[in-house]
């Protein structure tokens, strides 16, 4: 996660207060698990979404037989695909496309989420299949990377959360390394003032989206972007210096956010002083 965004204005609790009352079938189920179905979802806000702390429904607590529990497990993931005239139907609508977000907040890839994440997910928490906090926007790549998973091998929460995590701070650095004008690498880490909990959370995030293998991709891309951007710079009456450049892009990345990845990359680039150099100075290449 890059940053952290605004919860959305719906309240969890009045709007899964309104599902349990516009069903119409399996009262009985429904009337025998509403209160503690009520009580985590308190628990989930209270405790911020963190998995160590929340423990899924024994939903044979609520039914006759295991056949029945599978049954009524399936009922309550359900609730997460209504009818246009059910709710939460334009809550989800809403919250998929009127965020008003400019990149994913899982990974920090430019371009605007369509996708709704269960931040634990309904197979394991089916109680929380419609609870507003639990639904975090996210781009279809790190939901298929991210799956089913919030826990790590040795029982740690395993991913940041989006509404609840503060991240004010950059996270990420770039080596760049030479020659520049075909880097033979572009190497992506936590940065060293990152520490503690904070790190290997951020750890943990980044490996179960795939982040470094995706970001570092982008890296060449945007790389060969700025080399191009350079060249066509030179050609002019006064060029501007490459920091000078690079922090007029940098401003504009971070508007959208710190961690975004435009602005891990220029920010990198601003603290590699041979890069600059090269980019001011050294022999582009032909071809662009």
């Amino acid at each position: 996660m890059v940053a952290k965004v605004p919860m959305p204005e719906y309240d969890s609790l009045e709007v899964v207060n309104t599902v349990i009352a516009e069903r119409k079938k399996f009262l009985d189920f429904y009337r025998s698990i509403t209160g503690d179905l009520r009580a985590q979802i308190l628990s989930y806000i209270e405790n911020e979404g963190n998995p160590t702390n929340i423990t899924a429904l024994n939903l044979r607590r609520y039914t006759n037989s295991d056949e029945e529990t599978v049954i009524r497990k399936k009922s309550l993931i359900n609730l997460y695909s209504p009818k246009p005239e059910q709710t939460p139907f334009r809550h989800l609508e809403e919250m998929r496309s009127e965020h008003g977000l400019l990149f994913c907040p899982s990974c920090g890839e430019d371009g605007a989420p369509g996708t709704l994440d269960h931040y634990l997910p309904k197979t394991e928490f089916p109680e929380l299949a419609v609870c507003i906090a639990n639904l975090t926007p996210m781009c279809s790549t790190c939901q298929g990377k991210k799956s089913s998973d919030y826990l790590t091998d040795d029982g740690r929460k395993a991913f940041l959360h989006p509404y609840y995590d503060e991240i004010s701070v950059s996270l990420f650095h770039v080596d760049i390394w030479p020659p520049f004008d075909k880097p033979s690498a572009f190497n992506v880490t936590v940065k060293g003032t990152i520490s503690g909990g904070l790190k290997l959370l951020v750890e943990s995030h980044i490996e179960g989206i795939d982040f470094k293998n995706r970001f570092e991709k982008y890296c060449a891309s945007k790389h060969l972007h700025l080399l191009k951007l350079m060249a066509e710079e030179r050609e002019d009456e006064e060029p501007m210096r490459a920091a000078q450049l690079i922090r007029r892009f940098l401003r504009q990345e971070n508007k959208k956010a710190i961690n975004a990845w435009g602005s891990i990359y220029y920010e990198s680039v601003l603290s590699t002083p041979a890069l600059l150099d090269y980019l001011d100075n050294g022999n582009l290449p032909a071809f662009i």
